[in-house]
């Protein structure tokens, strides 16, 4: 049975006949098809009308990112930003992060469905965030969206995400918390609801939103941002609006779409058709000990068009602890590993839909019944893009990376004695990317559908009472191979008061995959007082107390390498010798005698 993306809830359909999602394309006669594609808008026209919306999109990130207040925004970039047709299909996206196009792919349809489109008005804006009723895919992520209006028509709507620190629940930022079973315990659940009507800010239900949630005195600031930043967007289109004119505008969108759907069904037909599968899995959930098991089949077809099915049958039931995905996340992380494998230039938008069909069993962890914890989704679908960059390894493999170190998030909160007032510092830290062909793995970068820069030591110290006391690669995290993966990052964390820690980790027990012989990354690791009681922590779970002067130390996963390493380039090996990425004893386990002789020689006249 094949599961198709309608309105992003999964339904049964008992054929495969269709290549496209019902209520993603409108059902056309074939004359009626013919006319719309004799009178689409040139190849030179879409390249520069999507380059517009893209400057806007782009645009409105880099507002938010200047005028937000969050940390979380401001300093790690943790925000997205895009452009909708009136109907709510996505066209354009910023290229932030590739996460968040499950969390705005369906939220403006979410929108529609409480609020009609013939009740809105210019200067109204919607905020959300529930995953099972409001577009969002974890109740952090708090999308604002608002319509666009020309010569009183509606024509668009722009939308931006924000991730706010603290949303209520059982514990500060509850994602991953131990012992939250339920997404009610993860923070207040926002349907689609309208915070601005004809420009007034509706006080009383903001006032209940924050009343629900710790640091509230910071929201009004993010939230008054992420409302400048849409009428910034708005004000761009009734621009375009104005040259083009509402019918070529629509017409433009429409020919958008069209183009990606083009796009993606001409790389795929490049793709052999057959099936292949692929496993991995997760450390543990958070709650329940023990690996949980991911799974997918991937099926390639040309005929009737060329599509795509991704079938997660096998993949674990949804879980007791906050690692579940909802469909839009799961949707979110299949675009990301299309994109990237076929072709870095597609466009973000809704096209996908028209391609890619899912088979998610409904109650698992890829389609969880509510009210299953979401909270540290960013985890799974880090694994599930591992996953999906695997199975296309076997079709592509010159376009694909080994595993890489996937999600390391730390989130410590207390009570700052200097500051007099209670705080959350969340920080993301980067690791190695995979190698491949033709390259070394990065060292200490965000992969996959993370795109978020590290919180630079400077504005952690000068906010929280954090010292960092070290930050660095990891020497020998990276597996060897004829092109090594690339390096894990520690960082410690000396704590200036009592505090509380949450892991929100993985990569702790499974080292991440190599591919055509190459060994696999280093795992990370949790560590309590290194150097002295180095008590080993879990990747996930928590809180877990801290005294004052006491470390933790947070260290990623490194990433799997490529090809044998009796083929290693001695140049290469010599650079990593004299840079101390890998050390002589080390090479030597992995490396023969001849090929690390040789190095060491090379890397003493670097």
């Amino acid at each position: 049975m094949i599961y198709y993306a309608s309105n992003h809830k999964v339904t049964e359909r008992r054929t495969v006949k269709r290549s496209a999602p019902r209520a993603s394309r409108p059902i056309t006669s074939g004359a009626k098809r013919k006319a719309r594609e004799a009178s689409a808008p040139d190849a030179v026209a879409l390249e520069v009308f999507s380059n517009a919306l893209l400057s806007i999109a782009e645009e409105m990130g880099a507002l938010l990112i200047r005028t937000a207040y969050s940390t979380n925004i401001k300093e790690r970039h943790d925000a997205s930003t895009a452009i909708f047709d009136c109907t709510g299909r996505l066209v354009a996206q910023a290229e932030h992060i590739p996460i968040h196009l499950g969390a705005m792919l369906s939220a403006i349809r979410h929108v529609l469905k409480r609020y009609p489109a013939s009740g809105m008005r210019p200067g109204d804006a919607f905020i959300a965030n529930d995953a099972y009723n409001g577009g969002g895919t974890h109740l952090a992520d708090v999308t604002v969206a608002a319509p666009v209006f020309h010569a009183g028509k509606l024509i668009a709507f722009v939308a931006n995400m924000g991730h706010w620190p603290d949303v209520g629940g059982i514990k500060p930022g509850a994602a991953m918390t131990e012992g939250c079973t339920e997404i009610y315990q993860e923070g207040l659940r926002i349907p689609p609801m309208r915070i601005m009507r004809e420009g007034v800010l509706q006080e009383n239900l903001f006032s209940f939103i924050l009343l629900n949630m710790r640091f509230a005195e910071d929201r009004p600031a993010d939230l008054r941002a992420q409302v400048a930043t849409n009428q910034a967007g708005v004000r761009r289109i009734q621009e375009i609006c104005a040259k083009y004119g509402a019918a070529r505008f629509s017409a433009l969108i429409e020919g958008v779409l069209d183009y990606n759907e083009r796009a993606i069904r001409a790389r795929i037909r490049e793709l052999p058709e057959g099936s292949w599968s692929f496993e991995d899995q997760l450390d543990d959930d958070s709650h329940t000990p023990g690996p949980v098991p991911l799974k997918v089949t991937l099926t390639v077809r040309h005929q009737p068009k060329a599509h795509m099915t991704f079938d997660f049958t096998g993949s674990s039931p949804q879980r007791q602890g906050g690692v579940n995905v909802v469909y839009e996340a799961l949707f979110a992380t299949v675009a990301f590993a299309l994109k990237a494998t076929l072709d870095p230039g597609l466009w973000s938008n809704a096209a996908f839909e028209r391609v890619v069909k899912l088979v998610a069993p409904e109650g698992s962890i890829v389609n969880p019944r509510p009210p299953a914890p979401v909270g540290g989704r960013g985890t799974t679908c880090q694994r599930l893009a591992d996953l999906l960059l695997g199975v296309m390894a076997q079709i592509v493999p010159e376009r694909v990376t080994a595993c890489g170190h996937g999600t390391t998030s730390v989130n410590i909160h207390g009570y700052d004695p200097a500051r007099r007032r209670a705080f959350i510092c969340i920080d993301g830290l980067g690791g190695g990317m995979g190698a491949r062909e033709g390259h070394d793995g990065m060292d200490a970068v965000q992969i996959n559908t993370n795109n978020i820069p590290n919180l630079p030591t400077e504005i952690l110290e000068s906010e929280y009472p954090i010292r960092v006391e070290r930050y660095e690669l990891v020497p020998n995290s990276g597996g060897a191979g004829r092109f090594r993966g690339g390096l894990a990052t520690r960082k410690d964390f000396r704590m200036l008061a009592d505090t509380a820690f949450i892991a929100h980790a993985d990569r702790h027990l499974f080292r991440p995959w190599a591919l055509d012989g190459g060994e696999p990354g280093a795992l990370g690791a949790h560590v309590r007082n290194p150097g002295t009681s180095n008590e080993s922590l879990p990747s996930k779970g928590g809180p877990l107390l801290f005294k004052a002067g006491e470390m933790l130390r947070a260290q990623t996963a490194g990433a799997g390498g490529l090809g044998d390493p009796a083929q290693r380039d001695p140049r290469l090996l010599a650079i990593d010798l004299a840079d101390g990425k890998v050390t002589a004893a080390e090479a030597r386990k992995v490396y023969s005698a001849a090929l690390v002789d040789a190095a060491l020689e090379q890397a003493r006249q670097l």
